[in-house]
């Protein structure tokens, strides 16, 4: 496959990474610092809205797997959620002076619908343009490469002059930046990425669909997806917490950190494309994940005072992250195979839908339950001083937590079945049923 055709393809991502991060760290932070909404009410808004979007996915998804146009599928769907995307994340990025919950919660429901459609849709594209083992490890890179560069536009952001210090116009750019770049990125996707063609219009119900919950193959996958998903998104909402109340940081300094560390994720993409090819794809995410785990133990005994050799750490642990969105988004596409396969039925945008909701399972429930216990245990944003007990919660919420919960994944993933030597005996038995050869 041609470069230009998997730059094109990841290409949204970049934008697309502008919605993420803040979502994670910065949107919630905004609106409690800088709005004065509650904290345990902006963290239940953000659980609240991403958990209904779930039962969202699986529609969305379903409606992919029935859509046939001359235009492709997926790519269809990209361009009808776009424009919803720009509108809604003008709405939440830029609220007018007095916006309250009830601005904030249907900015967030226009964001995550909107957003669900793009995910799904360039996840079940990526799955489709190539079959082949290893080139869907370098798919996947791409893609994440490009959203990593996205990643660490927005974290450089609030280092900027302009910006350095002045939390209230921070998310404001960051907002402008998606606005620009989310555009673009669709219009190259859709003008120089092709689609290729689909089969027969399945002839399923939604219920037959879920029934891909169960089959071992895909359960094992979307469990990894929801541990390593609920591990990072716990750590990087307390990020700014941590290294702010927790290790005496500033605002500046800390985004110095966070970086580093998306810079670091950035580089570990080729690192683990290369070892899930060379190892097998689930071998290289237990690695990965062992070591994510290790190196958060690292991060919480290490001194913070030189901030260079605090960076150069930080660059090392994000350089973990990256395996979970290369490597398990590289295994769905294979068993998606599998399925396909076992069943005669092209489930892409089904099985897209369900990683699309692991994904925010993940990011609802960590992120929740951390908010959740740091006001319980009395954690306050404007204070100058945090009484003992927050700071025990934010310690344990940014490092034991995800520590603990990044070596589950490990164990999960160890046992994924589906080989390259596998894999390649499905693909061989697919291109003989699309030859006539053997029934599907």
């Amino acid at each position: 496959m041609r470069i230009l055709t998997k730059a094109a393809y990841a290409a949204p991502s970049v934008g697309f990474a502008g919605i993420s991060l803040p979502l994670l760290i910065f949107l919630p932070a905004f609106y409690v610092g800088e709005r004065g909404l509650p904290v345990a009410a902006v963290g239940a808004a953000f659980a609240i809205v991403r958990l209904l979007d779930i039962g969202f996915d699986p529609l969305i998804g379903a409606a992919m797997d029935r859509t046939r146009s001359r235009f492709g599928r997926f790519k269809l769907w990209m361009a009808l959620g776009a424009p919803l995307l720009l509108v809604s994340v003008w709405s939440l990025f830029m609220p007018p002076a007095g916006a309250g919950m009830a601005w904030l919660v249907v900015s967030l429901v226009g964001v995550y619908a909107a957003w669900s459609i793009c995910f799904v849709a360039q996840l079940g594209w990526g799955v489709a343009l190539s079959g082949d083992y290893a080139e869907r490890n370098s798919v996947f890179g791409w893609w994440q490469a490009a959203y990593l560069v996205g990643s660490l536009v927005i974290s450089a952001l609030p280092m900027l002059p302009g910006l350095r210090g002045d939390a209230a116009a921070i998310v404001p750019a960051m907002g402008r930046f998606i606005l620009v770049a989310a555009p673009l990125g669709v219009i190259l996707a859709l003008l120089l990425a092709p689609e290729p063609p689909s089969g027969p219009r399945p002839k399923v119900a939604l219920a037959a669909y879920l029934k891909l919950l169960v089959r071992p193959s895909v359960a094992r996958l979307l469990a990894v997806d929801l541990l390593i998903g609920m591990a990072v998104a716990t750590n990087g909402a307390m990020f700014f917490f941590y290294f702010g109340a927790g290790r005496g940081l500033s605002t500046a300094q800390a985004a110095v950190l966070l970086f580093a560390t998306n810079a670091g994720s950035l580089a570990g993409v080729w690192l683990w494309s290369r070892l899930g090819g060379a190892l097998g794809k689930h071998k290289a995410a237990m690695i990965a994940f062992l070591a994510y785990a290790a190196l958060l133990a690292v991060v919480h005994l290490a001194p913070f005072g030189p901030l260079p050799a605090g960076a150069a750490l930080m660059l090392l642990f994000g350089a973990t992250l990256s395996a979970g969105p290369v490597l398990v988004r590289s295994m769905l596409a294979d068993v998606g195979d599998e399925e396909r396969l076992r069943t005669g039925v092209d489930h892409t945008g089904l099985l897209s839908a369900l990683f699309a909701n692991s994904n925010k399972l993940g990011a609802v429930i960590g992120p929740a339950a951390a908010f959740a216990v740091l006001g319980a245990a009395g954690f306050q944003a404007k204070a100058v001083v945090q009484p003992p007990a927050a700071l025990a919660a934010i310690a344990a919420l940014a490092i034991w937590a995800p520590l603990v919960v990044g070596l589950v994944a490990a164990f999960v993933v160890r046992g994924h079945g589906l080989t390259a030597e596998a894999h390649a005996a499905v693909r061989a038995r697919l291109d003989l049923a699309a030859e006539g050869g053997e029934a599907a």
